[in-house]
């Protein structure tokens, strides 16, 4: 018993090390995208808008593709290569290889038919379509890597996986952060794009090779398909409205993500921009400020997990997005570099509680086979508010300067705080099983 148990842990910890390694991928996409890939912008543009809109890793895009895909991933069984790990291996390679040539496409002509446009515009035509693709193939490797994690663990482990995902993520990103304030302090050059794109390749290999799936018929043999309405009326309703009805709380937690994510999205993209103008940075030391942020949540991401386990996720969740609140009111006063260090720090407190148990979260409301579906769903959410808050953030900025950003991120955690005391999981009489069962404090 002892030996089988033994192998099993090892068997645990082997996977689990695979499936850390996109995490790492991830953290280095989001850390280069909101924060380098800004400052190299900012070479090629002046406007607080574009940069808004183009430093962003979500788009206007994936509010189709995040939930098509994370469907399209509960759906299919591709051999010895799973359900989700094609899609990880298909969009983390197309990412690194976008991600790595995106500099030479910024060079190409722009062509005929497009050259009437302003200049601020024409110049950044090639530079737009390869952050609309790079973009695109990253939120579908991220959100089927988040279902993933629910594929590989069962209730009484998400909590402590998803924190060590987030560790890692945070590890990523302050790496590649630290990396360009030691290498990249006067400009980002182009090989910052090929380390970049080669760690985003590397860590979806190591995923789909060293992560094994449950086999097919381990989905209705464990319980892990929910159960059907109960009576008539079930069969007389559409399915969009049934499943609206039946998982209402997962259907509200993803309005409180949209609201969340419109007040991160205001900022994220011109952190960077406002150390630097504000707060009176260097190109350096602007990757290296959020990097405070990102190393906070790091080393609160475990215990933010086990606050989760005591207290309940909900309640942890809605404390983190009230020490965001306060960051955010801070944002709007400080002046000086010593000033925005302590901010980042107690920003990524809070951020530290949504980043961890969030996915734990959404898997005590639907069931586990349609974690694909829901992901795809909350992470469409947060796909149409990064767009919609940096079109704000950055016209607000334009005007106002990019101190304004943080004013729209107070309001906008404040209404997702408003909304989480309506995030419950389904009632029995509705659904008369849900996949792995936890309560909701």
């Amino acid at each position: 018993m002892d030996v089988s148990r033994t192998a099993a842990a090892g068997s645990d910890f082997r996977r689990w090390l695979a499936y850390l390694a996109c995490s790492f991928s991830v953290g280095v996409f989001s850390a280069f995208n909101n924060f380098t890939l800004t400052l190299w912008l900012a070479g090629l543009t002046n406007s607080y808008l574009l940069l808004s809109l183009l430093g962003n890793s979500r788009s206007f895009e994936g509010a189709f593709v995040s939930p098509v895909i994370g469907a399209w991933s509960d759906r299919v069984w591709a051999g010895r290569l799973g359900r989700r790990r094609p899609f990880i291996l298909v969009g983390g390679l197309l990412t690194a290889v976008l991600l790595w040539l995106t500099p030479a496409i910024s060079r190409l002509p722009v062509p005929v038919a497009l050259s009437r446009l302003p200049d601020g515009i024409s110049v950044l035509v090639p530079v737009i379509v390869a952050i609309f693709l790079f973009t695109l193939t990253f939120n579908a490797v991220d959100d089927v890597h988040r279902a993933l994690l629910i594929d590989v663990t069962d209730a009484t482990q998400r909590n402590r996986l998803s924190a060590l995902a987030t560790v890692v993520a945070m590890a990523g990103n302050v790496g590649i952060l630290v990396l360009g304030f030691m290498l990249w302090s006067d400009g980002v050059p182009d090989s910052a794009f090929a380390i970049a794109g080669g760690l985003v390749g590397a860590g979806a290999l190591v995923t789909v090779l060293g992560v094994r799936e449950p086999p097919p018929h381990a989905w209705g043999a464990a319980g892990l398909a929910s159960g059907d309405e109960t009576g008539s009326t079930a069969r007389h309703r559409s399915p969009g409205i049934h499943v609206l009805n039946t998982y209402r709380g997962a259907a509200v937690f993803c309005l409180v993500s949209f609201a969340y994510w419109s007040g991160v999205n205001a900022v994220m993209p011109l952190l960077s921009v406002y150390t630097r103008d504000i707060l009176g940075a260097t190109i350096g030391e602007a990757q290296l400020l959020p990097a405070l942020l990102l190393l906070s949540t790091t080393l609160l991401a475990i215990p933010m997990g086990r606050l989760g386990d005591r207290w309940g996720k909900r309640r942890v969740i809605s404390g983190g997005y009230a020490i965001m609140g306060v960051a955010a009111l801070a944002g709007l006063v400080i002046t000086t570099k010593e000033q925005g260090a302590v901010v980042f720090v107690l920003a990524g407190v809070g951020n530290a509680a949504s980043m961890v148990l969030t996915l734990p979260l959404l898997a005590d409301l639907v069931p586990r086979r349609q974690m694909g579906a829901w992901s795809g769903a909350q992470a469409a959410a947060g796909s149409l508010a990064a767009p919609l808050s940096s079109l704000v953030a950055g016209s607000l900025s334009d005007l106002f300067g990019p101190r304004a950003i943080f004013g729209l991120m107070t309001l906008m955690v404040t209404l997702a705080l408003a909304l989480m005391p309506a995030v419950r999981p389904p009632r029995p009489d509705v659904v008369s099983q849900v996949a792995d069962p936890s309560p909701v404090k």
